[in-house]
């Protein structure tokens, strides 16, 4: 489709001209046919230069430095880590979907329930089983959202930790949608299909802790070479400092999960009843 005019943005164009001088769209636009649609499909995918593919085995290889060349300028050269983001955070979201179990209602809890002769601790005590049910619900169907507030989290978190470092807040923003976004691939393919193997067994309890392990690990070699950490003791300190960002990380979210539960100021009962299971 040949036009005097970039289709873009109505700029005009010269005669032999191929790309528009104003905002870089190619001058000769085709129309979509299948083969167009699927060629676009598969070049956005796999394009050695700029792909999802090279982004995920760039990631898989040299986290960190991936990070810096993008930060840095090189923005062509990598697939959008913002259109990354989202499309890993759908593919968690459905992995944790199918892997997990829902607990259905625990009729043992419910007898309990029932048989309190208080009826207005009996209702109160209704309301909170009810609510822990739909918080359970909310972990299993909204990793994304799950995902979304664990960027801005660890960014802020390893910024106040790494502060004197030449990276600004929005840059270690961006970094962490890289890493968040394949320890969460990790998740997708390792770990939520182990525990859906596990799902009857005891050992189910193991494939969480084999994904926190999983995190500790990769997030410890991408911000070892994103902030250009040397020698054993900032090694050692990357390890304690990535520790203790996802257990902090892993409380908070179930501090949150027991504020909902109990809206009082008996929430830390929630975690006694962790305990006993």
């Amino acid at each position: 489709m040949n036009t005097k005019h970039c289709l873009n943005c109505e700029h005009n164009l010269d005669i032999g001209q191929k790309f528009c001088s104003q905002c870089g769209q190619e001058a000769h636009v085709h129309r979509f046919t299948l083969t167009h649609f699927f060629h676009e499909v598969f070049h956005a995918f796999t394009h050695a230069d700029k792909g999802i593919f090279y982004l995920l085995k760039e990631l898989f290889i040299r986290p960190g430095i991936v990070a810096k060349e993008y930060i840095a300028g090189k923005r062509k050269k990598y697939f959008s880590p913002f259109t990354f983001f989202l499309i890993l955070a759908a593919f968690y979201v459905l992995s944790d979907g199918l892997s997990s179990t829902v607990k259905k209602d625990d009729q043992t809890t419910l007898i309990k329930i029932a048989e309190i002769p208080d009826p207005e601790k009996r209702q109160e005590a209704t309301i909170i089983y009810h609510r822990a049910m739909k918080s359970q619900q909310f972990f299993v169907k909204n990793g994304n959202i799950l995902a979304m507030i664990a960027v801005p989290f660890f960014s802020f978190y390893f910024w106040l930790i790494y502060y004197r470092k030449k990276y600004n807040y929005s840059e270690h923003l961006v970094a962490n949608l890289m890493f968040i976004s394949f320890a969460n691939l990790a998740f997708t393919l390792l770990v939520h299909p182990l525990r859906a193997l596990l799902k009857e067994t005891s050992w189910v309890a193991f494939a969480p802790l084999l994904g926190l392990l999983l995190q500790l690990i990769y997030f410890v070699i991408a911000y070892k070479d994103f902030v250009d950490l040397k020698g054993p003791r900032a090694i050692f300190k990357v390890i304690m400092v990535t520790l203790i960002g996802l257990l902090l990380w892993a409380f908070l979210t179930q501090i949150a999960s027991a504020i909902y539960v109990y809206q009082s100021l008996n929430f830390m009962d929630y975690f006694k009843h962790m305990g006993r299971r």
